[in-house]
């Protein structure tokens, strides 16, 4: 058999070149992302582990067990846990770097745990919190953290409080803490991934190293205050994630250069928990979590993290995002309130609700295993739930239709303020969200720098709710994505802002969308054209100007249609919410409209238009109907959304389609390794009968019952070859039924969760 030797190999031969091969510093990383502002070198994500992709979770908590408890644990499906090797006060091995000892713990404890977790075939989770250190913050004063724009360095009685305070990761420590870390792994082979709690910047530093490394960079000294507001501090909020991300990468190469298998198995601070989106100045970037091997999120589900809404399950479908769906674990903590903090009365059944969320939307469930007595057992039992479904839980990855864009850098950026972020710009995710899990709707939550015409091609639609803050480069591939084919829905201020959230004077995409901005959707009529001092003095009150009370009136078109027509006619009905004027281009359709309600001046302006572009389709909400949805929601905001992403995604089908009520949550996803190739479609039975009879402001999910539904359709497009489908993990095989629309299956009882699982059979 013939073979052709590359044209490379043959030059580096005859001219006595060196072979070009991949530099070593690559080969643990995968394929550079788009570039972000102060990017030195291509940001790459980490390549992951065999043994971690084939990893539904951590069992926390084995660390303060006995032999009994562990090997109960193991029993159940836990098959890695935590080992402290650092703490705020001493290290638990015999380190050269770190020279104090615990008088309470021998150095010999830590080869005794080692061996017992080897024993059990329980993989090694080393810890050591990374910006407390006692020893270290006593020894170097200059490597503490600064919270203000002062240069005193913080003191600290050491005796009072003898772990110190806050590090500095992004100068001289990050190096000692990377150093450590390689210390450990060269001393105990056998640890097979890291944790810290605490691995951010905590927003902003004014020690003397930021100092100097951000003058050297930039020639500017550092902003006064954390103030998101400040154009300079938006642009060091960049910097200071570029820094950090550097450490990060700095630390899983000298890693994997003693250990190619060792993994960061760590807390994540930007991921998806409610309070994480309110961390404005933000602790870590979003993409810092692909050089994790596998985040884990503090999955809190209180009254403080909006637990009794939809936004429990959009954490976990971020989680998994911010990973480009590859590797990501949400531990559920069993609290029953956040304020104050604690267990009481909590029921076992909802540890099953919360573990089966995580999962039905991408994310493996880890848990804390130690609990109180009477929590235990289900907790196991939960645990024993999770390993009946690891054969479909492993290896997946969405299977694509509609992208819902989470932008952190809006978030951040436009967002800007913890108390108003949620008003500004997540309630339009939220609301977007919630839409497409009741409309069953297959939708996929993507980030920032997905925003790539390669990327975009994977999706028959594309949804930007409020996407504001917008990159040339982004603006570039949507509108050629849309050109080619593609489908969009956007709302509102979708890129009227860059990507260091300075307003722009104009819609980036208004091409695209097919109008001009004309401001605030105030009473009195707008000027035909904008101020053009617009960009430069837009306020701190601009979103909250954007807010009203409209009458919104649909026209007649394609978008009244299906349910719809059962809640709208040609009557007005209310809108409250924010809106923004614009002027249509020519070849636009105006869909609906708005007015202020009782202005005695009623002047309609356009509140959903529609065009065609190029090969695809448009549709611009100036209404902010998604963030009506979840912050003062009306059922035909839910039917505008839905029959608006259909109506864009034009003729590509959905790959599945479910018909069940509005409670069940439905995900699709592919499931490819070898010798498998099959659809998955998660159903998780969201019914919760105690729910929404409490006070509001403090209601939480303590669910304590199943209420089950009957008879769910699921129907899967006519172009998939479809072998064996089964209901899982019940291991039943379900009739396929035959019809001009696909191949349609009957789930007769879905208590929690379930899967449908179809074989898919080669073309």
């Amino acid at each position: 058999m013939g073979f052709k030797i590359p044209l490379t190999f043959l030059l580096a031969l005859v001219l006595g070149l060196p072979l070009l091969a991949e530099k070593p510093e690559n080969n643990y990383f995968e394929s550079p992302l788009p570039h972000q502002p102060f990017d030195k070198t291509p940001f790459r994500p980490i390549k992951i582990p065999d043994w971690v992709q084939g990893t539904t979770g951590v069992g926390y908590t084995l660390s303060g067990m006995d032999t009994t408890g562990r090997t109960a644990a193991v029993r159940h499906g836990v098959t890695i846990s935590e080992m402290n090797f650092v703490d705020p006060f001493y290290p638990y091995y015999d380190s050269k770097l770190l020279l104090k000892r615990s008088p309470h713990v021998p150095l010999d404890r830590i080869q005794n745990e080692i061996a017992e977790y080897k024993k059990l075939g329980i993989r090694i989770l080393g810890v050591y919190p990374p910006t407390l250190q006692g020893e270290v913050y006593e020894k170097h004063p200059d490597w503490r953290r600064i919270t203000s724009d002062t240069r005193t360095i913080p003191q600290v009685d050491m005796k009072a409080a003898p772990y110190g305070g806050m590090l500095c990761l992004l100068g001289p420590y990050g190096d000692f803490f990377i150093d450590v870390l390689a210390e450990i792994l060269e001393k105990h082979p056998e640890v097979d991934a890291f944790s810290f709690d605490g691995l951010h910047h905590g927003g902003f530093c004014y020690c003397e190293h930021c100092r100097k490394n951000y003058l050297a960079d930039t020639g500017k000294p550092l902003p006064p205050k954390p103030d998101l507001n400040d154009p300079d501090f938006r642009r060091y909020q960049h910097w200071v994630d570029r820094k950090l991300e550097a450490v990060v990468a700095k630390a899983q190469q000298r890693l994997k250069s003693i250990k190619p298998e060792v993994a960061l198995v760590t807390w994540t601070t930007n991921a998806g928990r409610y309070g994480h989106f309110l961390s404005l100045p933000r602790n870590m970037s979003t993409r810092m979590n692909l050089l994790f091997d596998a985040p884990d999120q503090e999955f809190w589900a209180d009254e403080s993290n909006r637990g009794l809404t939809v936004v429990p399950a959009f954490a976990n479908a971020y989680a998994w995002a911010v990973t480009n769906h590859r590797v990501a674990f949400s531990e559920p903590y069993l609290m029953s309130h956040g304020n104050p903090y604690g267990k009481d009365s909590f029921p076992g059944h909802e540890i099953e609700r919360r573990m089966m969320l995580a999962l039905t939307h991408g994310a493996g469930p880890s848990i804390a295993v130690g609990q109180p007595k009477r929590l235990r057992a289900e907790v196991d039992r939960c645990l024993d739930e999770v390993q009946k479904r690891k054969p479909w839980l492993t290896h997946k990855s969405p299977e694509p239709w509609a992208a819902l864009i989470m932008s952190d850098n809006t978030r951040t950026f436009y967002g800007r303020q913890a108390g108003r972020v949620e008003e500004r710009y997540m309630s339009s995710v939220f609301g977007t969200f919630r839409a497409t899990l009741e409309e069953h709707l297959p939708t996929t939550v993507v980030n920032d720098w997905n925003l790539t015409l390669e990327e975009l091609k994977k999706y028959a639609v594309v949804i930007l709710p409020n996407t504001a803050s917008l990159d040339d480069k982004q603006v570039k591939a949507l509108d050629e994505y849309v050109k080619q084919g593609g489908g969009l829905v956007a709302s509102l201020d979708t890129s009227l802002f860059d990507e260091y959230g300075d307003p722009r004077a104009r819609f980036a995409l208004g091409n695209l969308l097919g109008v001009d901005y004309l401001g605030l959707p105030t009473s009195k009529a707008p000027k035909v054209e904008l101020d053009v001092n617009f960009a430069q003095g837009i306020g701190s009150d601009y979103w909250e100007k954007r807010k009203n009370i409209f009458d919104f009136r649909i026209l007649d078109s394609w978008l009244m249609s299906g349910q719809l027509t059962q809640y709208l006619d040609n009557e007005p009905v209310t809108f409250k919410g924010p809106a923004v004027r614009v002027k249509p281009h020519s070849g636009t359709k105006i869909l609906a409209t708005l007015q202020v309600k009782d202005d005695p001046r009623p002047e309609p302006f356009p509140a959903i238009i529609s065009r065609e572009y190029g090969k695809g389709r448009v549709v611009y909400f100036p209404a902010g109907i998604d963030a009506g949805y979840y912050l003062y929601s009306y059922p035909y905001q839910r039917l505008l959304l839905g029959n608006a992403i259909r109506w864009a995604a034009g003729q590509i089908a959905q790959p599945v389609v479910v018909k069940a009520p509005l409670c069940v949550q439905s995900t699709v996803m592919r499931q490819t390794h070898p010798m498998q190739n099959r659809l998955i479609v998660h159903l998780y039975n969201d019914v919760n009968t105690t729910g929404g009879k409490a006070f509001p402001n403090d209601d939480v999910p303590l669910r304590e019952e199943v209420l089950p539904i009957h008879d769910i359709e699921v129907r899967f497009r006519k172009d998939y070859k479809l072998g064996k489908i089964r209901l899982e993990p019940e291991g039943i095989e379900l009739e396929k039924l035959e019809t001009a629309e696909g191949v349609s299956v009957i789930v007769p009882k879905l208590m929690i969760h379930s899967m449908v699982v179809a074989e898919l059979n080669s073309p």
